[in-house]
């Protein structure tokens, strides 16, 4: 029996019934976006219950996993004993009820289909992504009113919780908020709840706060981590180590003409190097250095008709134009250039616009242009170099 594909594999499962043009505009305006869920289940598929429970049994006293009240850290001590390596099962649970939310840090790392969802996220938007999830089982939220430094997609996965937004204070933060005067007797600019599957856009730098009024609630944060002119700026740095000139101690003790001298020497080769620069290269330099995300081997056999393919690759690849019957196709991914075969070539690409799939799928794609055994190679090379992985049906 063929797999069905997971409901929220791509951004554009999770932004439907909108569509990625939509969001797009929404994006590049900073304008807030709220997607109510046709089905209030849809969410349940990144982190069910029995995710919850396995993520809690294993990594509880992990060093991401936080217990937070309205800003306020929790001290490990409080729950924990054997110098924080046994966890206090009964005075963690007493603490729940208290208004006390967990949050784990960078849950993408520990929960499979969250991490596959941040890589298609990623891939789809040239931006790096992390996500974060909240737990919270009374009255009340893990933070105070502030603001973040990335954008974010939030994700209600189980009840609801009460969200109000204020105007920005700061115009594109590059820091997050942890003290920031925001005036929460003001009205704020708007009030909405979340319910189960639905996804709210949340332009970076807009003071916000979310708080549970009955019942649970666990919703996830995906941050979008878009580079600023700012880290456009630090990339120059490295340029700027190789030029003898700009490693000079500047002359301080030297006479005022000497001093204008080095000084109009040393804006001139600042103005070289900024004249030199490419904000289109350093986004492609990024593109080629980020890494494939990490995934367990599942297996190495064979992949039969009904197993599903996705890929690793946080970013697209590009291939040059190339001449007929060419034998290999490097690539740059990951820092690395790798050499890859015409087929896994043909089914990297095939794979950008159809990820997740069967491999029933690729292969009905693909032929005739490549035999079955073709195409068997080149998901193994694939799979060895660590850009695709395969889910047994």
């Amino acid at each position: 029996m063929e797999q069905s594909k997971p409901m929220l594999a791509t951004l554009s499962d999770l932004l439907a019934p909108l569509s990625f043009t939509e969001f797009l505009e929404a994006f590049r305006a900073r304008k807030r976006m709220h997607i109510p869920a046709s089905d209030p289940t849809r969410a349940e598929v990144l982190f069910s219950w029995h995710d919850v429970d396995t993520l809690l049994s294993k990594h509880v006293l992990d060093e991401t996993v936080k217990l937070m009240r309205d800003g306020m850290l929790i001290p490990r001590q409080l729950y924990t004993s054997n110098k924080g390596r046994r966890l206090n099962t009964r005075v963690f649970h007493d603490l729940l009820p208290q208004g006390v939310s967990i949050v784990v840090d960078e849950v993408q790392r520990l929960v499979p289909q969250i991490n596959q969802l941040c890589v298609a996220v990623e891939r789809t938007m040239g931006i790096r992504t992390n996500a974060n999830a909240y737990l919270s089982f009374a009255k009340g939220g893990a933070f105070k009113p502030h603001w973040d430094f990335m954008d974010v997609l939030v994700v209600q996965v189980y009840g609801t919780k009460q969200w109000r937004v204020w105007n920005p204070v700061v115009l594109y933060p590059v820091a997050e908020s942890p003290s920031a005067k925001i005036d929460v007797s003001a009205s704020s600019d708007q009030e909405l709840e979340l319910k189960p599957g639905d996804v709210f856009f949340l332009p970076r730098g807009e003071p916000h706060s979310a708080a549970v009024s009955e019942g649970c609630s666990v919703h996830l944060t995906i941050g979008l981590l878009s580079y600023t002119g700012i880290d456009f700026f630090d990339s120059l740095r490295k340029e700027a180590a190789k030029v003898p000139l700009l490693r000079m101690d500047l002359p301080r003790h030297s006479p005022n003409e000497q001093s204008r001298t080095h000084e109009a020497a040393l804006k001139l080769q600042l103005h070289q190097l900024i004249d030199a620069a490419s904000i289109s290269q350093f986004l492609l330099e990024d593109d080629h250095s980020r890494s494939p995300a990490l995934q367990t081997a599942v297996s190495s056999a064979s992949p039969r008709m009904g197993d599903v393919l996705r890929l690793t690759l946080r970013r697209r690849v590009r291939f040059s134009d190339g001449v007929p019957d060419q034998r290999s196709w490097p690539v740059a991914i990951g820092g690395e250039i790798r050499d890859l075969s015409a087929a896994s070539k043909d089914v990297l690409q095939w794979l950008f616009d159809h990820d997740p799939t069967t491999f029933q799928e690729l292969h009905g794609g693909l032929t005739p242009r490549h035999g079955h055994d073709s195409i068997e190679a080149a998901i193994r090379e694939l799979r060895r170099f660590g850009f695709l992985t395969v889910i047994p049906d």
